[in-house]
């Protein structure tokens, strides 16, 4: 066997062992809106500059930030006989004791949520925009007490409601229409929020809430009221009928986060297993040079 044949097989051996290291000790680790601290809410923001909503149609509703009704359905919809303004929602999910469930010398590399897509939930009498409608995932400058009770703080509910979905970017999700070429399939969504690792990180260390908020980024509906054209879709919104715990009791899964951890690509300290066949290797490398020798 040639020297640089050796080599070779040593390269490749232990290549092989440090990969299979590594996905040896990837994770994968699960945390929903159902545990510890978790919750999922919203928050309404003012009517569009085309409403005329009737004078009794109060300004700003008030948020669903309420343990009792978790609902993540957002855009446009009715309450008891009137027309919403839009609706953004945020997802809490509890980071304590995630921190122990990391292998040692591993971090996270992906990080997915997953929601449910019910039937008829896709959208009701929905303006589907070249037949898709976009909803983007985002952090919030506000904290969870914050969210929970605006008003102790004073803090006015539209600034909350104007973070969601519109601060750091954490990712897209397109719900395509029936009219679509590949119209979205009813069940669950796995939303990517690739930008949401070092947030998530810092709260997986501080042992605390993660917020994921969102809004439906392609909202358009018709305007309302009494001076306002008669409307086509004046309702529109996403995810639909996704009440995870209200008054009528729980109708669908909470939802999930999906933490992904796997140890750093750069590992400069060879795997003991490496160890073992680069000293094989070598011992072979040198009995092949003294039989040249020899010869």
């Amino acid at each position: 066997m040639s020297t640089r044949t050796i080599l070779c097989t040593i390269t490749a051996l232990v290549t092989l062992a440090a990969t299979s290291s590594r996905d040896a000790r990837a994770a994968m680790i699960f945390v929903d809106t159902s545990t510890g601290g978790g919750q999922v809410g919203a928050f309404y923001g003012p009517y569009t500059a085309s409403d005329d909503p009737p004078a009794a149609y109060p300004p700003i509703l008030d948020p669903d930030n309420s343990p009792l009704f978790q609902n993540y359905f957002m855009g446009r919809s009715t309450i008891s006989g009137f027309t919403t303004s839009e609706r953004r929602v945020f997802f809490f999910f509890d980071m304590a004791g995630v921190a122990a469930s990391i292998p040692v010398g591993e971090s996270v590399t992906d990080v997915t949520l997953a929601l449910e897509l019910l039937p008829g939930g896709t959208s009701a009498l929905a303006n589907f925009t070249g037949d898709e409608e976009v909803v983007a995932f985002s952090s919030t400058i506000f904290t969870p007490g914050e969210i929970l009770d605006p008003m102790t703080v004073g803090i006015p509910l539209e600034d909350i409601w104007d973070t969601f979905g519109s601060s750091t970017p954490y990712g897209e999700y397109t719900i395509f229409g029936p009219g679509s070429s590949t119209p979205s399939v009813d069940g669950t969504q796995i939303v990517t929020l690739g930008g949401a690792i070092p947030d998530l990180e810092a709260a997986i260390a501080a042992g605390g809430i993660f917020i994921v908020t969102a809004r439906l980024l392609t909202f358009d509906p018709g305007p309302i009221g009494a001076t306002a054209p008669p409307p086509i879709d004046p309702y529109e919104y996403v995810f639909g009928l996704t009440d995870v715990v209200s008054p009528s009791g729980s109708l669908t899964a909470a939802p999930e986060l999906t933490i992904t951890t796997s140890a750093s690509t750069v590992n400069p300290i060879p795997e003991p297993s490496s160890f073992v066949l680069t000293s094989i290797g070598l011992a072979a490398l040198a009995a092949s040079r003294r039989r040249r020798r020899d010869d």
